[in-house]
């Protein structure tokens, strides 16, 4: 038998606490919110209300419940140890509704509802619009939430359940994730032509690369300075971030030379910018989707992940296993 949809909005779960007094999923919202926000103006403007409602809510709670759980400080309030107790049991309990939601919209068939997702900025800047496109072709009914970030913000967000999977970069540790790589790509050499004047090689060898200032992502600062120690080389840092548009804009800028995936260099723009693939293999990177091995797969999530690696296959003519 069918089940008749509701709006998200329509919190008809209570949780008693007495004879008159109790707690809806909407307070649980709120508060979870607030309490990762560490804001009332911040979490306010993220769950779309305005601050004197979600204060009054917050104080109908901590009367309800009988116990303070903020620490109100002017510029950020943290949760006392009542509060923390409470975040770990309704971050529990909304992810238990949010995951009921999606097995009882899947039982009612249709691929439709929104997707929450994460992306590294050096795949939500290239390869994942023309991913969305496609998928969106086929799936119109779908919606997106996409959170932008490195990749361990966006495993820790995977972890946490704010969103369902997360399409990151290698190398990275991942315990208790289940991992789709794509295919493996070499790391690019990026920057204006004037780094590259003594050679027309179309590769370049971490040896030329030691004595130009270098630009890249913070997380392959160790790998990097290992390889060059190998050589025994000090190669010059200009500058370590944590976003390849960031590389990508400096690059551009003539500033230095930016070490990017290849798949990146879409976000280079200038025309005196060139770029060349270094030579050594240890330096690769694949884009992989993660999601939680502990929690429901929708069939939304199900279906974008094969739909982005049937689209990879079909690229690089490689076979895919089932999700």
């Amino acid at each position: 038998m069918a089940c008749k949809n509701e709006k998200q909005t329509d919190f008809t779960l209570r949780y008693a606490m007495g004879e008159d007094e109790y707690m809806d999923l909407r307070q649980l919202r709120y508060f979870v919110t607030v309490a990762e926000e560490k804001n009332i103006t911040a979490a306010a403007k993220k769950l779309y209300i305005s601050q004197p409602p979600l204060s009054t809510q917050l104080h109908q709670l901590e009367q309800e419940l009988g116990c303070i759980l903020f620490e109100r400080g002017p510029r950020r309030i943290q949760l006392t140890e009542a509060g923390r107790m409470l975040y770990n049991r309704a971050t529990a309990i909304l992810q238990l509704t949010e995951q009921a939601q999606m097995e009882l919209r899947d039982y009612t068939g249709g691929i439709r509802g929104t997707l929450r997702f994460g992306a590294v900025s050096s795949v939500s800047g290239t390869v994942l619009t023309e991913w969305i496109s496609s998928f969106h072709d086929q799936f119109p009914e779908v919606q997106f939430e996409l959170q932008e970030g490195n990749t361990y913000q966006l495993l820790e967000q995977v972890r946490t359940h704010r969103i369902e999977l997360a399409i990151i970069r290698t190398p990275f540790q991942a315990n208790g994730m289940k991992q789709y790589p794509l295919e493996e790509e070499p790391m690019l050499a990026a920057g204006h032509r004037r780094y590259f004047a003594k050679s027309d090689e179309p590769t370049i060898s971490l040896a030329q690369l030691a004595a130009q200032p270098l630009i890249m992502y913070r997380r392959w600062a160790e790998i990097v300075a290992s390889l060059f120690e190998q050589l025994q080389l000090r190669p010059l840092y200009f500058c370590k971030n944590d976003d390849a548009r960031t590389t990508a804009l400096w690059a551009d800028a003539g500033l230095g030379v930016g070490l990017l995936p290849r798949s990146a260099r879409s976000l280079l723009h200038h025309p005196e910018t060139i770029f060349r693939e270094i030579a050594e293999p240890r330096l690769r990177t694949a884009i992989t989707i993660v999601r939680s091995r502990e929690t429901y797969l929708s069939a939304i999530g199900a279906r974008f992940i094969s739909h982005i690696r049937q689209n990879e296959a079909l690229r690089s003519n490689v076979p895919i296993q089932s999700v």
